[in-house]
């Protein structure tokens, strides 16, 4: 029997076609199965990273909590130990504080506070400094100056006018109009300010400054300021540096003073006044430093550049 040409050729191609489409199948299969098998790898892989990571983790946070006991108990061991350093050093000494735009957190100035006491001294005011005594120009001069009463027109003299008022309260407790208007138009806030009278004595004789230092007022034989701030905006010349120099022209010391991880350091332009400073007065170290500073121990002490003195001389003053 004759095999017609035609459907030999087809069955050919036929069995041709079969075998290229099993050909196709089976790598597409033995591909599949390789590229899972891989990814079944990758996976397997990422697991065991993720497991160390957890575990590294886990390990650190340990580490990390043990590390903030000790450093607990580090610096609660240092103030004992600084309480018992800066006993009797300060005695008779009647000191006020100023912060400058929420330079410190209220616990840390308390801490202040406290230490000024253990070395028995008597915190008589405590004031926060809430915005810039300086005006940004004339015009602004002229409607600050009317609002505080201040008989002047030109930003640096308005200046020197608020920052005088301000050191006459914190050194003498004298509590002017000028000093009443920054209290009501929010530029300064004083503890116990529901008691000072126009005129008159301002001394912060209220629950508030006694939990700061029992003070019962009478003239500050120094001032400490706070500085460091949040707000890269408020530079020392709004109003610290007014407020040092305001207050060194009543002859009365000044110490300068910020955290040592302030977000903005103003320390070094203080250092330039003239006056002691302290840089790391969050640190048991920095506040046994400022201690010997209001005590008459001179110089630029702290753990930054610029500092002189890392550790005062403990036995160097007789004070």
């Amino acid at each position: 029997m004759m095999i017609d040409m035609k459907w030999h050729v087809a069955s050919l191609v036929a069995v041709f076609l079969a075998l290229g489409v099993g050909i196709l199948v089976g790598i597409a299969m033995v591909t599949d199965s390789a590229l899972v098998e891989r990814q079944e790898q990758m996976i397997d892989r990422l697991e065991e990273d993720f497991a160390a990571l957890k575990a590294e983790r886990d390990s650190l946070g340990a580490r990390l909590a043990a590390s903030e006991r000790a450093l607990t108990a580090s610096l609660d061991f240092e103030d004992t130990v600084v309480a018992s350093l800066v006993r009797g050093k300060l005695a008779g000494r009647r000191v006020a504080i100023v912060v400058c735009r929420e330079a410190m957190p209220a616990e840390e100035v308390e801490r202040i506070g406290r230490a000024i006491v253990d070395a028995g001294g008597q915190l008589v005011r405590v004031v926060d400094v809430l915005g810039s005594f300086a005006p940004a120009s004339g015009r602004q001069a002229v409607e600050f100056a009317s609002s505080l009463g201040v008989p002047a027109s030109r930003a640096e003299v308005v200046t020197r006018e608020v920052a005088s008022a301000l050191a006459a309260y914190l050194v003498a407790g004298e509590a002017s109009p000028v000093l009443h208007s920054l209290l009501n138009l929010g530029y300064v806030s004083v503890a116990g300010q529901n008691l000072l009278r126009p005129g008159g004595s301002g001394d912060a004789d209220t629950a508030g400054a006694e939990e700061r230092g029992g003070g019962r007022g009478g003239r500050a034989d120094a001032v400490v300021l706070v500085v460091g701030s949040l707000d890269p905006g408020f530079t020392p010349a709004d109003a610290g540096i007014p407020i040092v120099r305001a207050v060194k022209a009543l002859q009365v010391d000044v110490v300068c003073v910020e955290g040592w991880n302030v977000k903005v350091s103003q320390i070094a332009d203080y250092r330039r006044e003239g006056i002691s400073t302290v840089d790391c007065v969050d640190l048991p170290l920095g506040r046994l430093s400022l201690v010997y500073a209001l005590a008459g121990w001179r110089g630029h002490f702290g753990i930054k550049g610029g500092s002189e003195i890392r550790v005062p001389d403990l036995w160097g003053l007789s004070q």
